[in-house]
């Protein structure tokens, strides 16, 4: 197997108690590795928190913009505003809950061999480019750890999907939800971080799976030598 089929895949997911990635609180922290060799996502071996945001037991914390947020999870999973918020409440610091998810990435680092110029898994997920990733950094500068995840390679399945069906008439949009029922998949909780990991993996795996297949025998080497480009 090629060097670049070694390294690990970590999907993982945010949950948030706000919309901007540059200034909202962690509340939920999940991941699951995928097997750089034979695709199966490790549901076993899942990494899973609940965080305690910066301030929840001063008033001023509950904010419109937050109580919004608070409420729009309490519809996701069916319960009260009041749950939430004790169940956040009930969290660990968000200091603790990196630091025991830079452990667990260090699990799936690989060692370095020649002509392996990256060691870190590999991160993946739906719009972490844009969101997920962002808190990521924000947070490693915060508690002054390095990115436990590469920095170089990054498996956004939201530009996968983008790539296959930008030009169809379905889905309707690329919201995480709406490819859900694209693909019959049933979430076992929408909006919750593990649940919501998993399902990015499956969606993840059937793609990488597909691609695997088609590259053995897809015609790549000299395609366009005989272009005039």
């Amino acid at each position: 197997m090629s060097v670049q089929n070694e390294r690990w895949i970590i999907v993982f997911d945010w949950e948030t108690d706000g919309k901007d990635p540059k200034n909202c609180n962690p509340v939920e922290l999940a991941a699951v590795p995928i097997d750089p060799k034979t695709l199966e996502i490790r549901k076993d071996k899942g990494f899973q928190a609940t965080i305690r945001p910066d301030g929840i037991d001063k008033e001023e914390y509950f904010t419109d913009d937050r109580k919004k947020t608070i409420e729009w999870h309490a519809q996701q999973r069916g319960v009260s505003s009041d749950d939430i918020v004790d169940l956040w409440k009930s969290g660990q610091s968000e200091k603790i809950v990196w630091k025991n998810f830079c452990k667990y990435c260090q699990r799936y680092n690989i060692d370095k061999a020649p002509g392996q110029w990256y060691t870190e898994p590999i991160p993946a997920g739906y719009n972490i480019i844009g969101y997920d990733l962002e808190i990521c950094k924000r947070i490693a500068t915060k508690h002054k750890t390095k990115m436990p995840l590469s920095t170089v390679t990054k498996l956004d399945i939201m530009d996968l999907m983008w790539y296959w069906f930008e030009n169809l008439e379905e889905p309707r949009n690329y919201r995480l939800d709406t490819f859900r029922e694209f693909f019959g998949i049933k979430a076992e909780q929408a909006h919750e971080a593990l649940s919501d990991a998993v399902d990015e993996a499956k969606l993840l795996v059937q793609f990488l799976k597909f691609h695997r297949r088609q590259a053995s025998v897809g015609k790549f080497k000299g395609a366009f030598a005989n272009e005039n480009v």
